[in-house]
């Protein structure tokens, strides 16, 4: 066992690519993880978005792509990839549909921003500024929420 660092994202996938480390496991997204936040995701109550992990969306592209290095050399894992896609594209949908409520609604708090990911930050931010431009289009320079 080597000794453990921390790395940025890009510099530790590229070590990874060419053999020289791995990631650690706990922070490895499995199938089964990804099938409970996809469930955490489709709770009734979840009008509010709930909270995913910082890197989440890195992990997921992870997972799928080694659910595609693997099903190359094992065709019984193409259940599971198909699988993985399905939730992925489900959870990905589900909170795209909540964000551009969420930023279209015009008030921006700190408390539903801190639930998101840095990608989907950035999103919300997007759909609040097109939002708010249309409206000034829209209505002139007179808008409220």
């Amino acid at each position: 066992m080597g000794q453990e660092i921390e790395l940025s994202l890009w510099i530790a996938q590229h070590l990874v690519q060419m053999g020289y480390a791995r990631f650690k496991e706990e922070e490895q997204l499995t199938l089964n993880a990804l099938s409970t936040t996809h469930y955490r995701q489709t709770l009734p109550a979840s009008n509010q978005i709930p909270e995913l992990p910082r890197s989440f969306y890195f992990q997921l592209r992870r997972l799928i792509k080694d659910l595609k290095n693997l099903e190359v050399k094992d065709r019984t894992k193409a259940r599971e990839l198909d699988k993985a896609l399905a939730l992925g594209w489900d959870i990905v949908n589900l909170r795209v549909k909540k964000i551009a409520s969420l930023g279209a609604s015009g008030g921006q708090t700190t408390e539903v921003t801190s639930k998101l990911t840095l990608e989907e930050k950035a999103l919300f931010e997007k759909v609040r500024q097109n939002v708010e431009s249309w409206k000034k289009d829209i209505l002139g320079s007179e808008t409220t929420n």
